[in-house]
């Protein structure tokens, strides 16, 4: 067997669905396919069982997904610190991280995590907004960012891989004081003459677009009133308050679970609510599928 199929099922049996899983590796869906229909053949049993509305690990693949894994990343690392030691690379490696909820904390944890895995590195990490970030990344200040997947659906520059079982419901957010919070079910019809809260340029490059391209969908096109937010806290200040309204990820929550409540939306656009990490330069690809592992991962 050969490594590309070992990361074809690896990928594969991550999402337990081909077609995102050939397009983390950069390759057609056939191709894919081909690659773990030879895996299957050379090994003599079948490592997912093919359902009509997907798949799923069969036992033996279970056991060989869990093994793989593991073995891919020491494989990829100690391929990467090779390179380090020839290229005499710097040891250092600067992260920038999206300062959204408790995406913050949950990446201290992940980068304490991965300094005990590779101490021979210097990590740091700064929090800013993601144009700040973007920026700093093409400028070779920063050598990866953590933010989260809306912020790149249309900056196709970058190397993105996604974090596992980190997408998040995208709902009506409003101050558990706000008097529609006392129905069960919001709907968009009862919020469009709301003041609606959005991120601003220094948060976001599109946000604003995206929720106005929402509430087309759903035929309202009158003057909305939109209140721009450049700082994450101030928005949750106001939102807490009852000064606005806001549709977005329930990360918004993350802290103020006792003033916040989220409606979930009956048809959310969900693309790019994962985290996401990206890097410009090939040479940091090992390492940030490395930290979106271990950011996965069940030690943290």
């Amino acid at each position: 067997m050969t490594i590309i199929q070992m990361e074809c099922f690896v990928e594969a049996a991550k999402w337990l669905n081909f077609t995102k899983a050939a397009d983390n590796l950069y390759i057609s869906q056939q191709t894919m396919s081909r690659q773990i229909k030879a895996l299957e053949n050379e090994l003599g049993f079948p490592v997912f069982e093919r359902k009509n509305v997907g798949v799923r690990l069969t036992p033996a693949g279970s056991i060989l997904y869990h093994s793989w894994e593991n073995l891919l990343a020491e494989y990829r690392s100690s391929v990467d610190q090779a390179l380090d030691l020839f290229h005499g690379e710097q040891k250092n490696l600067r992260i920038g991280v999206s300062d959204i909820g408790n995406l913050v904390s949950q990446v201290t944890r992940t980068l304490l995590l991965f300094n005990e895995k590779f101490p021979d590195l210097n990590v740091q990490y700064e929090i800013d907004t993601y144009p700040h970030m973007r920026e700093a990344l093409e400028q070779e200040k920063l050598h990866m960012i953590i933010t989260f997947g809306a912020e790149l659906l249309h900056d196709p520059d970058l190397s993105v891989v996604s974090v596992n079982d980190t997408a998040f419901r995208v709902g009506i957010i409003l101050s558990k004081k706000h008097p529609l919070c006392r129905r069960k079910k919001i709907t968009i019809e009862q919020i469009q003459n709301e003041p609606i809260a959005v991120l601003g340029q220094g948060l976001s490059i599109d946000h604003e677009d995206r929720i106005r391209n929402w509430f087309l969908r759903h035929d309202i096109i009158h003057p909305l009133d939109l209140r721009e937010f450049n700082s994450f806290y101030n928005l949750q200040i106001a939102l807490a308050t009852g000064k606005c309204i806001a549709v977005m990820y329930e990360r918004v929550l993350d802290g103020m679970e006792d003033k916040l409540a989220c409606y979930p939306l009956e048809d959310p656009d969900t693309e790019g609510a994962e985290v996401v990490v990206a890097w410009k330069n090939d040479k940091y690809a090992v390492k940030a599928k490395n930290i979106a592992q271990l950011m996965a991962s069940k030690e943290l």
